[in-house]
């Protein structure tokens, strides 16, 4: 901020800093690569300590007393590709997330954007209105003097009346403009209504405009909106893909290493083992399969077979196999074929439905930005003329070969011609401002205007100063806009430019 007053840049640094749904936006980026190291976690071995133990003491039976430490691992040796898919789903999820932000980004910088231009529009609007004031005050007196002198017929006299009611109406009207565009401002940038807002004055002395090049636009090819709908098509194509290979079967292998006993603690038997499981989808079907195959040193003790329970065994080598065929088990596998159809379809409908809106929006904003220049250069040509009759008109007024009354109609003239200049003036820019955050292009300095860090030289600008030295006003200093600081292209990260 300059001085305490807010700039462009600073507006749009304030907004994206204190906005509710951006923030949540930069939380939940946090959440895939924890989804991604969960995913890789799978390739590790799975490595644990399990302890097992029996105890029977009944009346009439011997008692019994029987633990068992093992360290276990498995290794997942196959799986069809199947975590290497869903990595990279979350990785495609992840990059559809970040464009999903870059679009938040960009609504919420033009937002705030065109709210900023819109108050300094009618900011500008009720600087010219105030200095019209003094001028219509003015021309009160020298009216009251005209009556006084029984220059003024009584039907002239309401005439002017009625055209003094109307500027003060209009002037009105004005300051609730003004007032409303600094609240839909500090709306825009999460401003409470009472907080105090300051604008940087001179934005107009900021930024050359340029006319719209008739060559022809295309929107950027890696506009957020395309980039989200290709990598939806590649989500789509990837949950198709691990449909189609669900056949694959997995294959797991394990083992352990451990001592059991009959007699408490220390343990007296060595234990070790390695096992073998196999699964496998058939068209909504399952077969599942585990084997295992161990030895024990001395004593008795117990082996646990999946599905069977606990069993006993001796010294030497013990081992089972075990295998189940569950016929459509899994029913929903209609529905996951459905769902990955209508995703597919619906990711290339939505493809085909932005391309459409993304030309037609571009079109219609490019057509309304020719007609926006196209009016602003008419009532600046025309504001031109009218001026250069002010000024002639001043000396003559000097000269006394013209009245005060004749005086400030034609500076009524300027002054309406000024209120349509600025007001198409600053239409351009908006309308440019949503043109190109469409193709891409740098917000503050593109095609159709550049921002300064400096005071800039314009016509429009000279002819607004020449003016308001033609009509001095107390209380009312014109400021040069001090020195700017341009941000990066709307505070984007290095890493997420287009």
């Amino acid at each position: 901020m300059a001085e305490g007053f807010f700039l462009w840049e600073d507006c749009i640094w304030v907004g994206l800093e204190r906005n509710a749904q951006f923030k949540l936006e930069k939380t939940k980026s946090e959440l895939f690569p924890i989804l991604l190291s969960e995913k890789w976690k799978q390739y590790l071995p799975k490595l644990g300590v399990h302890y097992f133990g029996i105890f029977s003491r009944n009346r009439e039976q011997l008692d019994q007393e029987y633990r068992d430490v093992r360290i276990q691992i498995q290794q997942l040796l196959y799986d069809g590709g199947e975590i290497e898919r869903e990595k990279q789903k979350i990785e495609i999820k992840q990059l559809i997330h970040l464009e999903e932000k870059k679009i938040l980004r960009e609504k919420i910088f033009q937002n705030i954007s065109l709210a900023y231009l819109n108050a300094n529009k009618r900011i500008l609007i009720q600087s010219m209105y105030d200095q019209r004031l003094e001028r219509y005050q003015l021309e009160n007196r020298k009216r009251n003097l005209e009556i006084q002198t029984n220059l003024l017929q009584a039907l002239e006299t309401k005439s002017l009346k009625q055209w003094e009611v109307d500027f003060y109406a209009k002037r009105i009207h004005s300051q609730a403009l003004r007032e409303s565009s600094y609240l839909e401002l500090k709306s825009s940038m999460f401003l409470d209504p009472s907080e105090n807002l300051e604008l940087e004055p001179g934005i107009t002395e900021r930024i050359e405009i340029f006319p719209p090049t008739s060559s022809a636009i295309e929107v950027d090819a890696n506009h957020p909106m395309r980039k989200k709908n290709r990598y939806q098509m590649e989500l789509a194509h990837l949950e198709e893909e691990s449909l189609k290979n669900d056949w694959k079967p997995k294959l797991v292998l394990g083992g352990y290493l451990g001592k059991n006993g009959n007699q408490g603690f220390p343990l007296q038997n060595e234990i070790y083992g390695v096992s073998i499981g196999f699964q496998a989808n058939l068209g909504g079907s399952s077969f599942i399969s585990n084997a295992q195959n161990g030895m024990q040193s001395e004593g008795n003790g117990i082996q646990r077979i999946p599905g069977y329970g606990p069993q006993a065994v001796g010294p030497g080598e013990n081992a089972f196999q075990s295998g189940s065929f569950n016929l459509f088990d899994d029913v929903n596998r209609d529905k996951k074929r459905y769902d990955s159809r209508f995703n597919l379809l619906q990711s290339q409908a939505d493809r085909e439905q932005t391309e459409l809106y993304l030309r037609n929006v571009s079109k219609s904003t490019e057509v309304k930005l020719v007609e926006e220049y196209e009016k602003y250069t008419l009532y600046l040509h025309f504001l031109r003329s009218v001026f250069l009759t002010l000024k002639q008109k001043s000396e003559e007024i000097k000269l006394n070969q013209i009245t005060q009354l004749e005086y400030l109609k034609t500076e009524e003239e300027v002054f309406v011609a000024f209120e349509q200049t600025v007001d198409h003036y600053f239409n351009y820019i908006a309308t440019a401002l949503e043109l190109v955050i469409l193709l891409g292009e740098d917000p503050f300095s593109n095609r159709y205007y550049h921002l300064h860090h400096r005071k800039y030289k314009s016509e429009f600008n000279q002819l607004l100063s020449d003016w308001k030295e033609q009509i001095p006003i107390q209380n009312l200093e014109k400021r040069e806009p001090n020195k700017g600081k341009l941000t990066p292209f709307y505070l984007e990260d290095p890493n997420e430019m287009r």
